[in-house]
């Protein structure tokens, strides 16, 4: 079942950044942060998903689009090789997706808590 909610993690990550861009990843993190938030938001599950969501958009790209041409002008741009702007594009939405889903996960935890402990007050 793990594998099952793996993919759907990554195949979901690359969907929303195709819909909404990079902010799609954000969003879905929040997301899953608070759906799991009885796990601890799953926070590394999620930072997976969206490394391997934008692998997919990135192997989309390379057979589809002008990726050679793209990743040698902006690693030019940026003074860095190929191989570490691919690492650092894709650490972007790890780093996005981790954070997010903690984030909501806390969140969502101390809201839920809370309004365990506030009792109403009866007249």
């Amino acid at each position: 079942m793990r594998v099952v909610y793996h993919f759907l993690i990554a195949v979901c990550m690359a969907g929303l950044t195709w819909i909404l861009g990079w902010w799609g990843v954000a969003v879905g993190a929040l997301i899953l942060g608070v759906v799991f938030r009885s796990d601890g938001g799953r926070a590394w599950q999620v930072a997976l998903g969206a490394f391997e969501g934008w692998a997919i958009l990135l192997v989309v790209d390379i057979i589809f689009g002008p990726f050679a041409v793209v990743a040698k002008t902006v690693g030019g741009a940026m003074s860095i090789p190929g191989p570490a702007l691919l690492l650092v594009t894709l650490l972007f939405p790890a780093l996005i997706g981790w954070s997010g889903a903690a984030l909501a996960s806390e969140i969502a935890s101390g809201l839920a808590s809370r309004e365990n402990k506030v009792k109403p007050l009866h007249a």
